[in-house]
Parts: structure tokens; C-alpha cells; sequence
């Protein structure tokens, strides 16, 4: 873990280790951690180097959680002008904050799942733990309030009968906006999971 940037708010660096994520203050969750296991509502554009957000908050769907997240870890740094002016919120009546309040040591990669037959299309977070990239037990899947997705999640749906689920991993490599990261054409790794849930590199 690198140091934190800023914290917005005050209460976040009192709160011990063991309960940083129980909920308090109306059910807001602490934003200290390097994964928010929760769902973030609502993103905004701001002043830079995160002097607060001005305007209206847009919903904050996949991509947008996201880049969040992304902006939590190391690889963030070289787009870190773009996300200071970036800003989240839980819910209606939760503290703002700072897309880059603290970055953490992750391997961070944005993955795409697709499956057509089903009408799925969703994104989601991959931590890479070491080892080989074309081994999908070496990745970690995780977005809202999950942090260990496994195929047969919501998230992660099963195959079907006619098409296989396919789970793409991408580097980052830019910032388009608050809540559109930009990516390379080509994916690091794709893996496909089968109607029975097996995995297999595609």
C-alpha cells in the first residue's frame, strides 16, 4: 500500500482496520481499503487535484465502478490529473469523495463479459495475484460489494447451449472521462466459461 493522497473525510482515518467497512453514519460505508466492497451510486466531474465536485452526479453503472476502483491502485498514476478532478458518492446523503484519495499496490486489469445469447454485457475488476495469465484461478474478479466473483455469479454468468460466456481482461491504458476508461484493442487474456461452468482459454 502507497500513501494516502487526501482524505475528504475526517471520520474515515478513525476507524480501526477490522471495521473499516461496517456501515455507520446513515449507512454510509468508510471509503478506507483498497477495494470498496460496496456499490457506488453516483460520479461527477470537479475541480482538479480533488478541490470538490461541481455539477450534476450521473449514475454510476459498471464502467464507472470501474474506473473508480482502477484509481485506487498504482497503475492509476499516470493518469492521476484526469482522475483528481473525478468524484464518487455511496448514496443520496453520503459523503463526497475523490476518485484518488489513497493508491493501493494491485495489479488492476478491467475485464468485459459478454454473452450474447443471454443479453449480457457487464464489466468488472480483475486483481492479477502472479503466476501465469492464462491460468484463470491466478485472477481475482471482484465489483460492488463482491470480492471473490466466480463463474455462476450474476456477474459471471454460465454459457449456454449455444454460446459460451466470454470473460476478456484488458490493460487500462487511459482515461476518457469519469466514468469511461480506455483500453487496448486487444485483450491479455480471454477465457470462456461453458454452460456446465468449466473454464477454458479461448
Amino acid at each position: 500500500m502507497t500513501q494516502e493522497k487526501r482524505s475528504l473525510n475526517r471520520a474515515d482515518t478513525q476507524i480501526p482496520a477490522a471495521n473499516q467497512h461496517i456501515r455507520r453514519d446513515g449507512d454510509c460505508h468508510s471509503s478506507a481499503g483498497a477495494y470498496l466492497p460496496f456499490m457506488i451510486g453516483y460520479y461527477r466531474h470537479g475541480l482538479s487535484d480533488c478541490g470538490g465536485g461541481m455539477g450534476p452526479w450521473g449514475s454510476a453503472d459498471c464502467l464507472p465502478n470501474v474506473v473508480i476502483r482502477y484509481a485506487r491502485t498504482r497503475t492509476c498514476l499516470a493518469h492521476l490529473q484526469t482522475l483528481a478532478g473525478c468524484y464518487w458518492m455511496e448514496r443520496d446523503g453520503c459523503p463526497e469523495h475523490c476518485y484518488i484519495e489513497g493508491t493501493f499496490n494491485l495489479d488492476f486489469y478491467m475485464v468485459s463479459l459478454i454473452n450474447n445469447s443471454r443479453g449480457f454485457g457487464h464489466a468488472i475488476c480483475a486483481e492479477f495475484l502472479g503466476g501465469d495469465m492464462q491460468t484463470f484461478s491466478r485472477w481475482k474478479f471482484y465489483q460492488f460489494d463482491n470480492l471473490d466473483i466466480w463463474p455462476g455469479n450474476w456477474q459471471m454468468p454460465y454459457g449456454t447451449e449455444t454460446e459460451d460466456t466470454k470473460v476478456k481482461i484488458y490493460e487500462i491504458t487511459g482515461i476518457f472521462n469519469c466514468g469511461l476508461p480506455d483500453h487496448d484493442l486487444v485483450p491479455l487474456v480471454t477465457f470462456l466459461i461453458k454452460e456446465n461452468g468449466d473454464v477454458t482459454k479461448g
